[in-house]
């Protein structure tokens, strides 16, 4: 399934302006926990909060968004979300040896090398992690920089457009230079408020009403179409 002219106008409208990408990292690159079960994660994690003597609230105990989980702590203090952090670090870094790589994104960041567009990864997922698929993936090379968790504050991960300024920062460059690749709706709103422009990944009918009623400036529902506008951004600029 590929989308129609409409949504290609938009997207190359995008691209026109964008100089550089900032593609999320679990989704649009790949599929970190693709050969994990993720249900213990979740549960380890609220694990170690109650070993604290913690009551967990209904809406942690039925979460399975372990940055909820991390919210939660910091709230209870700095040194549990240490603790809680820590520990999901060394999760998303054991996870890597079985994440799945989203299909056409080599294509994607081959053709942003050849538009004269940089690439970046931002990513709420811990920056060892993401360095460490990126370099099992013989990624590294061509990526221009990461911003992604590095402390234990959640107050600074997407939603928030901290990633993003900072990634911009990095590029010396306004976020408004910069498109936003996400396939969740707190990537768009972190683009939103950042000033950044944003492109929805959606691999189903669904996940692309989110991400359009979240406010993205396009969609695509496989990586492989922003590749090959990519490469018309190429041809055109080659002839």
């Amino acid at each position: 399934m590929s989308i129609g002219r409409a949504s290609f106008a938009a997207l190359d409208d995008i691209l026109n302006q964008a100089r550089h990408l900032l593609i999320d990292f679990d989704g649009p690159i790949c599929s970190l926990f693709a050969g994990t079960l993720t249900a213990p994660i979740a549960d380890h994690l609220r694990g170690l909060i109650t070993a604290e003597g913690e009551r967990l609230p209904q809406t942690v105990k039925d979460t399975g968004n372990w940055f909820e989980i991390l919210t939660f702590a910091a709230s209870i203090s700095v040194n549990l979300a240490a603790r809680i952090e820590s520990e999901l670090t060394e999760l998303e870094c054991t996870a890597v040896a079985t994440a799945a790589p989203t299909p056409h994104v080599n294509d994607v960041i081959t053709a942003c090398r050849d538009s004269a567009r940089s690439v970046g990864v931002i990513s709420n997922n811990s920056e060892r992690a993401v360095r460490s698929y990126l370099t099992a993936h013989d990624l590294d090379n061509y990526i221009d920089l990461i911003a992604a968790r590095t402390s234990c504050d959640p107050a600074i991960l997407k939603p928030s457009p901290f990633l993003i300024e900072q990634a911009a920062s990095k590029l010396d460059t306004p976020a408004s230079a910069c498109v936003v690749v996400g396939d969740s709706p707190t990537d768009i709103q972190s683009a939103q408020r950042a000033g950044a422009l944003s492109i929805g990944y959606a691999q189903t009918a669904s996940s692309r009403e989110r991400l359009t009623a979240a406010g993205a400036d396009a969609t695509v529902l496989s990586m492989a179409d922003l590749a090959l506008r990519l490469r018309a951004r190429v041809t055109d600029a080659g002839g």
